[in-house]
């Protein structure tokens, strides 16, 4: 339980951080989707990574909520304290921010 425990953490934290700097690219106008574009399949890469945004959007929340029930759950469980709390508060902290961050700047219109 304590493997599968750490694998959401991980999917959760990496896929956060992924959405949280596509999201401040879209959200300061940067020109990293226009310099994409001029890529070979740079047209591919800018569809990806709007995808995974807009598929995140519903994704984070759902590993979110796996996620913090199964630290719940072994937490519980075990009360051995061997894992990194830098993660642990990553975990607990970055989703949540993603979330105001997006609610505050009308993220619907900037995806539009």
């Amino acid at each position: 339980m304590k493997k599968l425990e750490n694998i959401f953490m991980y999917i959760t934290l990496i896929w956060s951080a992924v959405m949280l700097a596509v999201y401040l690219v879209v959200l300061f106008e940067a020109p990293l989707f226009a310099w994409i574009s001029y890529l070979p399949l740079g047209e591919y890469v800018c569809e990806f990574l709007t995808l995974l945004l807009l598929s995140g959007i519903w994704a984070v929340p759902v590993l979110y909520v796996i996620t913090i029930s199964l630290m719940i759950f072994v937490r519980t469980k075990s009360k051995e304290e061997s894992q990194n709390k830098r993660i642990t508060v990553f975990v607990i902290i970055l989703p949540i921010c993603l979330t105001v961050l997006m609610l505050l700047t009308n993220f619907m219109e900037l995806l539009a």
